[in-house]
């Protein structure tokens, strides 16, 4: 395995994939066998991040030529003067107006569905907001306050439903026990097979902004 190693004044050793690249930043005074262990370790998680990366079926989307709109592949234009679509179209300034574009044309989406869903599971959050997670589609708190990932307007709606009912499911359960996971088979029988469908869609956690991390 190929990798760059990067010493720093730090206390933890952290391995970040990125454009199909490995870096460890590793404090000062740590050993290369000490380095190369962890890596080691690490192993099965570097290579599933390098697999993602180098996908065939979502380069046009990691290259910036399409874009993923409800799950359908739509061509994507950088460089117009302001934002707007057509119907297989986006035509946005920059990389940057993507976020901003998709909050203001879907966000609205995200929490009219998920209030839509509360009627089925009968939990009610406290409040819904959209935010920028690195490696998470979602959260809930234990005061009842929903936390949504933008980037769920880009999934197909199945999983984008599965998700949301996954946390509106952390309003009762607030943990990943067995009796979470029945609470979710409840109101969506297929979620083992949407929950390993989602891991396919990982890498969107990645777009337009830098790369995950282990550590």
């Amino acid at each position: 395995m190929e990798y760059e190693v990067r010493r720093s004044k730090r206390r933890t050793l952290v391995i970040t994939v990125s454009e199909g690249k490995v870096l460890v930043k590793a404090p000062l005074g740590l050993s290369d066998a000490a380095i190369g262990s962890f890596l080691e370790s690490k192993r099965s998680w570097v290579e599933k991040k390098l697999q993602a990366q180098t996908d065939p079926k979502f380069s046009s989307l990691r290259e910036g030529l399409k874009i993923l709109d409800a799950g359908a592949v739509k061509t994507v234009v950088f460089g117009a003067e302001k934002n707007f679509e057509t119907a297989d179209t986006f035509y946005l300034k920059d990389k940057t107006s993507v976020r901003k574009y998709f909050e203001r044309t879907r966000g609205w989406i995200l929490k009219e569905v998920l209030f839509e869903l509360t009627k089925m599971t009968g939990t009610v959050p406290q409040s819904v907001g959209l935010h920028d997670f690195k490696a998470r589609w979602g959260s809930c708190d234990a005061a009842g306050n929903i936390k949504l990932n933008w980037r769920l307007s880009m999934l197909p709606p199945r999983l984008r439903d599965y998700v949301l009912i996954h946390e509106l499911c952390h309003l009762k359960e607030m943990n990943h026990s067995a009796a979470f996971w029945r609470l979710v088979g409840r109101y969506c029988p297929r979620y083992r097979e949407l929950r390993k469908e989602l891991k396919e869609y990982s890498f969107l956690t990645l777009l337009y902004r830098s790369g995950g991390q282990a550590g």
